[in-house]
């Protein structure tokens, strides 16, 4: 096996070891009482997992301009989806709440 190998091999292996801490970490700390910055520390867990997972095993900083390019795209339109939706949430009027069918008052005459 040449070095690069065994360097890539290494570097795998630490960042399947990081995964694995920040995954028993957000375990973890879903029983402790954060308040609430309990979900801002667990999209920040989550974000730092998919960081390593984009730059170690899906080799982005080694891929070619077009490709990271490609992936950057996706992104930006992720969000602005994820923007749009947040956007149709908040501006909806809220509906009126009805009986279920079924549990509507009846007349006992």
């Amino acid at each position: 096996m040449n070095a690069h190998a065994e360097t890539s091999i290494l570097h795998l292996t630490y960042t399947l070891v990081a995964l694995l801490l920040l995954a028993g970490l957000s375990f973890g700390l879903r029983f402790a009482q954060l308040g609430g910055a309990g979900i801002p520390v667990a999209l920040g867990i989550a974000a730092l997992k998919a960081t390593l997972v984009a730059i170690v095993f899906m080799e982005l900083l080694q891929e070619k301009v077009t490709v990271r390019l490609a992936f950057t795209a996706g992104l930006c339109l992720f969000a602005l989806m994820m923007a749009l939706i947040v956007a149709d949430v908040l501006t909806r009027a809220a509906p009126p709440l009805q009986a279920p069918p079924g549990m509507a008052e009846r007349y006992r005459g």
